[in-house]
């Protein structure tokens, strides 16, 4: 009859029979399995590996994510979400969230129906569809509007903020005249007459190069008080056309000087009352003036009145 050898028999553990041989040998077991069981994982790729334990995770979202470029390619998508929003939109503006007021602080020039249609909103419309920023943009296309600020203010108000340009000069350009402002922008070519204390700028590129001039002239009120307009002639220097016809010619450079130079003439010696049709300031340090034809007339006649009263004072 066979024989069995009892687990603590010398066969089972070379080294004996004891606790301390038992602990060894099975210490041995557990790292041999665990070496067996490393070189086996070595054995598979590490790809393979890393997709083995991701697959669970990785084939799902490769579905969905096809199924969205599918519904985003055939416009399907995009339809549904539309629809979605426009259903969400719907029930909102049945609860009370619908546009009902809008407010409008800082207009002053520009036309309240042109605001509206830049708004593009009516009585009515679901408050929480309306882009703010979208109606900024269109507001900001209208001349007269220089930047604008939209709020929602729920349940059902619009509050707009407008900022207008500041009207600088009337430009006349190609026998037209057109209301500008600081940065050349053309605000409007209607109502004109609403503005008559603005000077005048004539010429291309007047309005863009007008700011400075304008700058120096209101810096001399007695000056700036006589302008009627003023000229830039070859995009280069300017033509001052004062009341009563005199002219005031500046130089291109350092033209506030001579705007400094003619209002200092003015106080002393009141050369704009004088009869004279020009003043040519073109030249620093040199001061031209061209009287009219009856001054110069007058003058004449001045000159040989005083030659017979020579004559008749030598005769005597």
């Amino acid at each position: 009859m066979p024989r069995v050898t009892h687990p603590s028999s010398p066969g089972l553990f070379p080294e004996g029979d004891s606790p301390r041989s038992r602990i060894a040998y099975e210490t041995r077991r557990t790292t041999q399995k665990a070496a067996q069981a490393a070189n086996r994982r070595r054995a598979v790729p590490r790809w393979q590996q890393f997709l083995g334990r991701r697959a669970t995770v990785i084939v799902p979202l490769a579905l969905v994510g096809g199924l969205v470029l599918w519904g985003w390619a055939s416009g399907k998508l995009a339809a549904a979400g539309n629809a979605v929003d426009a259903a969400f939109l719907d029930v909102t503006a049945r609860g009370g969230l619908q546009v009902q007021e809008v407010l409008v602080k800082g207009r002053k020039e520009t036309d309240g129906a042109q605001v509206l249609a830049a708004l593009g909103v009516e009585r009515g419309s679901p408050i929480l569809g309306f882009d703010p920023h979208a109606a900024r943009k269109q507001l900001e296309q209208i001349p007269w509007i220089a930047s604008a600020r939209i709020e929602r203010r729920l349940p059902d108000t619009l509050f707009v903020v407008l900022t207008e340009r500041q009207p600088m000069a009337i430009w006349q350009h190609e026998q037209k005249l057109a209301l500008v402002d600081a940065e050349g922008t053309v605000l409007t070519d209607h109502n004109l007459d609403h503005f008559p204390n603005l000077p005048i700028l004539v010429g291309d590129g007047a309005p863009k190069q007008g700011r400075a001039l304008l700058a120096a002239l209101a810096s001399e009120p007695t000056i700036q008080s006589r302008v009627d307009a003023a000229v830039l002639v070859g995009a280069r220097r300017w033509d001052l056309h004062l009341k009563g016809g005199l002219e005031v010619r500046l130089p291109e450079m350092n033209f506030e000087a001579a705007v400094h130079q003619l209002a200092a003439l003015e106080a002393s010696d009141k050369i704009l009352e004088r009869d004279v049709v020009a003043i040519d300031l073109r030249v620093p340090d040199r001061l031209v003036v061209q009287s009219s034809p009856a001054a110069l007339a007058a003058k004449a006649a001045a000159k040989a009145a005083d030659k017979k009263r020579q004559a008749a004072a030598k005769k005597n």
